[in-house]
């Protein structure tokens, strides 16, 4: 109350002309904190109003790319279930693919008339531990040993073709593309011959993948004789 006795006592000291002075004065004042507090509410609320209309955006971005996310899911679930399974050899999956395909052309030297005839395996399989949680090089390893940390690892295996006819080297790719067997093509080296451009000299790289944590383990068959 002594505020506005104070208050009152000053305007009535004042005169008219000053009164008016300070009803502008206070009105300016007052109409500048309205202002000031309906700009920080605006901007507070346009705020919020932006946050919202992104997660609307987000939301709706997530819900067109869930089923393309479940699809991928998927997808990589059968591919781990097909690595758990397999327990195909490269080396026999390739050359029974090999023995499938006809020679499109005569090979001086050729036993037969399949490309299982004239492929040679150079050199022992080459097998990659493949870590995923940790982004680490990969360091081939060669051999058929068990990898101590266990877990995927691809096994490659170098095809030799020292001659062959072009269309049957690219009839082999489409079958190892084609084929249901867990089987890539990671490298594919060729040229051909000077003195018979219908024929080439290839190296052909084939993988696959298998888990060696699964073939490591123990059956149980197996583990209850030892402990008889």
């Amino acid at each position: 109350m002594k505020i506005i006795d104070t208050l009152n006592t000053m305007l009535g000291r004042m005169t008219s002309r000053e009164r008016r002075l300070f009803a502008i004065l206070a009105g300016s004042l007052v109409t500048a904190i309205v202002v000031v507090a309906y700009l920080l509410t605006a901007a507070v609320f346009g705020s919020i109003q932006e946050d919202i209309d992104h997660g609307r955006q987000v939301l709706a971005e997530a819900r067109q790319l869930a089923p393309h996310y479940q699809e991928l899911a998927e997808t990589r679930r059968q591919l781990e279930d097909a690595i758990r399974s397999n327990r195909s050899s490269v080396r026999v999956t390739a050359n029974e693919l090999l023995k499938r395909i006809e020679m499109t052309g005569e090979v001086p030297g050729a036993v037969g008339n399949k490309l299982s005839d004239i492929v040679s395996f150079e050199g022992k399989t080459t097998e990659t531990p493949l870590d995923t949680s940790k982004g680490g090089k990969k360091t081939p390893r060669k051999g058929k040993g068990k990898d101590s940390s266990g877990g995927i690892v691809e096994v490659e295996q170098n095809l030799e073709f020292r001659e062959l006819p072009v269309e049957s080297l690219f009839q082999f790719l489409d079958s190892v593309e084609a084929a249901k067997d867990l089987l890539f093509i990671t490298r594919v080296d060729a040229g051909r011959k000077f003195n018979d451009l219908s024929h080439v000299r290839s190296t052909v790289t084939i993988a696959t993948f298998v888990n060696q944590t699964e073939e490591a383990a123990p059956e149980p068959g197996a583990a209850a004789g030892a402990n008889e």
